[in-house]
């Protein structure tokens, strides 16, 4: 009999199982616990507000794909075309919002990890 493997989506393709939830989302904004927060932002630099358990299951899938990378105590940013996890941008900088320079903050120097196999 074939088990569930609940973490299965996320080694498969992350930015699937992240449209399924948030079809139009391109950018997961992840802010440590402290804050209690996640944004998604779609290709046009807007926010996308969702139902703040749609944000939470979004946040859980990122999180637990790229655990033991991330130091959680700081800001990430996930773009799902490319698979990447960044560093967000301080509030003074240059793509914290997004708009700003229509980079989405997303600055090589920045980068933490790429998500292998991410198929988005």
């Amino acid at each position: 009999m074939p088990q569930n493997d609940l973490t299965a989506p996320t080694r498969t393709s992350l930015g699937d199982a992240i449209g399924e939830i948030a079809p139009t989302a391109v950018l997961v904004r992840i802010f440590p616990p402290r804050r209690a927060a996640t944004y998604l932002f779609e290709p046009d630099f807007y926010r996308t507000f969702l139902d703040r358990k749609v944000e939470q299951r979004v946040e859980r899938l990122v999180r637990r794909a790229f655990d033991g990378v991330a130091d959680w105590r700081l800001a990430h940013d996930f773009y799902l075309p490319t698979g990447e996890l960044y560093l967000t941008p301080e509030a003074h900088q240059n793509g914290y919002i997004p708009d700003d320079d229509q980079s989405f903050g997303l600055v090589p120097a920045r980068r933490i990890a790429i998500f292998e196999g991410n198929g988005a």
